[in-house]
């Protein structure tokens, strides 16, 4: 019984992802000026975690649960920014070039192995 309680002890903080490196960082523009909305992705299949841009720039990395941390691991970054395109009609706007959006094109990449901090340059669309 002893040595389940052991296993179970040290099993537990991996199964509910305590003890996962914490990614933060900014977002913004090559002006310096923040990115006040939109969303960071961390991509190294078959994970992922997600973060949400807040309207400081700043935002948090987890890959199920808020402050639940990200993998160790070395992760394509993506980026996406746009308003409108719903059911309402207006069009579809992105707020940064587009290939941010995309792992091939985005040409970021960050390595987590402990605690990071990720900061992120990205440029405006082209008209």
């Amino acid at each position: 019984m002893k040595n389940y309680f052991i296993l179970f002890v040290f099993v537990l903080p991996f199964i509910l992802g305590c003890g996962q490196p914490k990614v933060t960082g900014t977002v913004k523009f090559d002006d310096g000026t923040p990115l006040t909305s939109g969303g960071v992705t961390f991509i190294n299949l078959p994970y992922q975690a997600t973060g949400a841009i807040k309207s400081n720039g700043s935002y948090e990395m987890y890959e199920i649960k808020p402050g639940d941390g990200v993998r160790p691991g070395t992760y394509q970054v993506t980026v996406s920014a746009t308003t409108g395109g719903g059911s309402d009609g207006e069009p579809l706007v992105h707020l940064i070039d587009p290939k941010f959006e995309n792992a091939g094109t985005s040409g970021l990449t960050c390595e987590v192995k402990g605690n990071t901090v990720f900061d992120i340059i990205v440029t405006k669309p082209v008209k």
